[in-house]
């Protein structure tokens, strides 16, 4: 099977974020979508290996930022490329909070939607979770993100590679592995670094 055929389907690139108790996260994902309009219902897709998956399977509520095609590369890496039980991915950023409570931010993003969790789905690796939209922003500045248009930006920003070298990426998040050590010689236990999935994930480029 041909993965790459997947990545012509169409995405966003959203902020997801939440609170739970005094702790504040965030995280990107790049499934998110309207359900139904009456009432307002969205769906939001999350793998389990992120901790604000379960800080919102636990507090049930989350707001969701759409960025705009000219947000910055550094929302991307600062709420997607490192994990909340290492940093506060908060700190030295201007943010706001929904109605919940829940964190947002303004810049580079078009809207903000302050959802209630009503259902979730188990879907293996990741869960779905249903939610009513009980407040809504919209920014009316600039456009969506579309994942394609991500990945070229992330592309662009990725250091220029040798006529020969081997880039491996992996198809679930599009990190791309250029290391030292050569990607066949890694241990069979080798796992992405953002998104934790194994070595039998990643495609030669």
């Amino acid at each position: 099977m041909d993965q790459t055929a997947l990545f012509t389907m169409s995405y966003g690139v959203y902020v997801l974020g939440t609170k739970l108790e005094n702790k504040l996260n965030a995280c990107i994902i790049n499934t998110g979508m309207q359900v139904t309009s009456i009432p307002e219902q969205i769906s939001i897709t999350v793998a389990k290996t992120n901790l604000t998956h379960d800080m919102v399977k636990a507090s049930g509520q989350f707001s969701l930022t759409t960025l705009s095609e000219v947000s910055a590369l550094e929302n991307v890496k600062r709420f997607g490329m490192q994990s909340g039980r290492d940093v506060n991915k908060f700190e030295g950023i201007d943010y706001k909070v929904d109605v919940l409570g829940n964190p947002y931010i303004e810049d580079g993003a078009v809207a903000v939607l302050t959802g209630k969790v009503t259902q979730t789905v188990d879907v293996g690796t990741h869960t779905i979770f249903i939610a009513s939209v009980i407040d809504a922003k919209d920014f009316k500045e600039n456009k969506p993100m579309t994942y394609a248009a991500y990945r070229e930006l992330k592309a662009q920003s990725m250091p220029p590679t040798t006529k020969n070298e081997k880039i491996y990426e992996c198809t679930v998040c599009h990190y791309e592995y250029n290391g030292e050590i050569p990607f066949e010689e890694l241990p069979d236990d080798y796992v992405c670094p953002i998104c934790k999935q194994p070595k039998s994930v990643f495609k030669l480029k």
